[in-house]
């Protein structure tokens, strides 16, 4: 995604349930975030379709679905009778739509390249922030 101009967002449709992953959860968000890509996950599944015990791949996924997500500024849904796919779809398109990009400077020039920690509030206590949580320099 880093070749790609403008905004990015990935949507992952998924059960959640890691089977033939070919890197691992923290390399895959960091490559999101060194390419400043969105990525937007759903949680599609039958929970009755995982009998392990305590629903144990359900529950894995969706932990690492969340994180995904959360890490790299974006937001998990989880399908559901009172949250239809449609609904997530348009849910998406809105903050799409909607969302700003803010930009600043450090105010030291701190040494190496790793990863940035960042936090964004409002004084306005009823408006939610959504934002990533840090930022790789560089990227």
């Amino acid at each position: 995604m880093r070749q790609q101009t403008g905004r990015k967002a990935l949507i992952i449709l998924t059960d959640g349930v890691d089977n033939a992953s070919r890197t691992n959860l923290e390399r895959a968000i960091e490559s999101a975030q060194r390419s400043d890509t969105l990525v937007y996950t759903i949680l599609y599944a039958d929970p009755q379709a995982y009998r392990s015990p305590g629903g144990f791949e359900l529950t894995e996924g969706r932990r690492a679905l969340g994180r995904i997500a959360k890490e790299t500024g974006a937001r998990m849904f989880e399908v559901s009778k009172n949250e239809p796919i449609g609904r997530v779809y348009s849910t998406i398109e809105e903050e799409l739509r909607n969302q700003y990009n803010l930009g600043y400077t450090p105010e030291t020039d701190e040494e190496g390249r790793g990863y940035r920690r960042i936090r964004l509030t409002t004084r306005q206590k009823d408006l939610i922030v959504q934002s990533r949580e840090g930022y790789y320099p560089g990227s």
